[in-house]
């Protein structure tokens, strides 16, 4: 099998899966639907009422609280969804009860599936904020299309990675939902980068997430520029997790493959 054959067949299954999954999660569960919606809003408002004891009034770009949450809870949320569903689905080894599948098609459509329901949210709560009067139209639509789908590439990159680390060692798992949060709650959904202390952001820029959600910002507010911006940063990383993703599973799943032909032969 050729290169353009092999790739239409592995499209094929990723979309097979991701209407499975789909169907599985919404149609057959409207609270699943609902929920997606309804927990990124939350934050949103929880956000909105702590801010509002401090009494600050128009937040660090655009000038509503409302929209600011909204453009950097969204997508740093469906950013931590994406990776922690990889992960789990890279150790949880259900390819293996599906002949014909591989693992990594499983990774994909979970990413693809979240990625699709971060988008639709964020629509969605941009519709709600405008029709209650706030400013929540995208100043550059292709920028901020562009810089939400390198969120999502770095999403799956990096749930392939942590996969692999927790394949490698399982002991990690009772800590990896800490380190999700720390790095989502560093991202700068609630902060602006360049207005931390020195030392801070020197720190909170080792965040690869950091500058996604910035240049998410760049791409929603007209005229906005992070001067911390660093992409070259967050695309060597992506690229570095994807490599060290793909190489592990390959390793892993060449490994699973000899494991049963040796079963098999010790039957025999």
């Amino acid at each position: 099998m050729n290169l353009s054959a092999s790739a239409k067949l592995q499209a094929r299954s990723i979309v097979a899966l991701l209407v499975s999954r789909m169907r599985a999660r919404y149609i057959g569960s409207r609270a699943g639907y609902v929920w997606a919606i309804v927990e990124p809003l939350a934050w949103v408002f929880v956000l909105k009422m702590a801010i509002r004891h401090n009494g600050d009034q128009l937040p660090p770009v655009g000038d509503s609280y409302e929209v600011f949450f909204a453009v950097g809870v969204i997508p740093a949320r469906m950013w931590r969804m994406i990776a922690q569903g990889v992960s789990s689905v890279m150790n949880s080894g259900r390819s293996a009860r599906l002949p014909g599948l591989l693992r990594l098609d499983l990774c994909y459509a979970n990413g693809v599936l979240e990625a699709i329901t971060g988008f639709v949210v964020m629509i969605i709560a941009l519709f709600i904020l405008q029709v209650f009067g706030f400013h929540a139209v995208p100043g550059d639509i292709l920028h901020f299309v562009i810089a939400f789908l390198a969120i999502t590439a770095f999403g799956i990159a990096f749930g392939l990675t942590v996969g692999v680390v927790l394949i490698l060692a399982p002991g990690l798992q009772h800590f990896i939902g800490m380190f999700y949060m720390v790095m989502f709650f560093t991202s700068g959904f609630a902060f602006v980068v360049d207005r931390m202390p020195l030392a801070t952001k020197q720190i909170v820029l080792w965040n690869p997430l950091v500058h996604f959600i910035e240049w998410i910002r760049m791409g929603f507010y007209a005229g906005y520029e992070c001067r911390s911006l660093d992409l070259s940063y967050a695309f060597v990383v992506t690229i570095c997790c994807l490599l060290i993703g793909l190489t592990g599973e390959r390793i892993f799943r060449r490994h699973a493959g000899r494991q049963e032909v040796y079963e098999d032969a010790q039957e025999v």
